[in-house]
């Protein structure tokens, strides 16, 4: 009887620890581009937008040390307003209070002055959460920053995207060059087992252990 009872001791606390709250982390994969390439992420345009020709690409952040997505965001046509590319990735939470964010670069391109080098967005299932508009850039200029936001998140799936956008044309010839890495949303996720799961399972040993004592 005393090892049933420790065992079902035992049983509780496990239950405890699985039912409690999952532990927080980063729900993004490959948030900064550590494979090489753009798994886990889905790459996209605006309705007039362009990532740039032959864009975008996974390289080396401008500042060292990791990995970074490289743009040549504008538009396809003059005129439309602010248009380029969007990076988003589907995370699933158990809800709670979260953070977000990512780091963001631009680079002149060595030779000309632009009039914007681009507006970097942090958006949550469609809602746009931060943003910054790094404006002018000189051709040997090089503007860094982090973006970041914190929201309550209900349970489920969710929409984490980062828009790049400029209100010219990409041009090849005459475009700044935009970053993004070090993406996260930091917080609770995953999934716990039902605690009936645990309770049909301890109650199969628990079974099993007294038959074993009987035999």
């Amino acid at each position: 009887m005393r090892k049933i009872m420790t065992f079902a001791t035992l049983l509780g606390a496990l239950l405890l620890v699985v039912a409690g709250p999952a532990v927080a982390g980063n729900l993004l994969l490959n948030g900064s581009f550590q494979d090489g390439n753009f798994n886990n992420w889905i790459l996209g345009v605006t309705p007039d937008g362009t990532a740039g020709q032959g864009y975008p690409i996974v390289t080396t952040w401008p500042l060292g040390g990791m990995n970074a997505a490289e743009y040549e965001v504008g538009e396809t046509m003059s005129g439309t307003g602010y248009q380029g590319a969007t990076l988003s990735q589907d995370f699933t939470t158990t809800g709670g209070s979260m953070t977000f964010g990512f780091m963001y670069a631009a680079m002149g391109d060595g030779m000309h002055h632009n009039a914007d080098a681009g507006l970097f967005e942090l958006v949550l299932d469609g809602t746009v959460l931060n943003s910054i508009d790094v404006g002018g850039i000189d051709p040997n200029q090089l503007i860094n920053g982090t973006l970041t936001a914190s929201a309550m998140v209900s349970a489920g799936s969710h929409d984490f995207e980062i828009e790049i956008l400029r209100p010219y044309l990409s041009s090849p010839s005459n475009t700044p060059y935009q970053y993004v890495t070090d993406a996260y949303a930091n917080g609770p996720g995953g999934t716990t087992p039902e605690p009936g799961t645990f309770v049909l399972l301890g109650s199969g040993l628990l079974g099993a252990l007294a038959f074993r004592r009987r035999a």
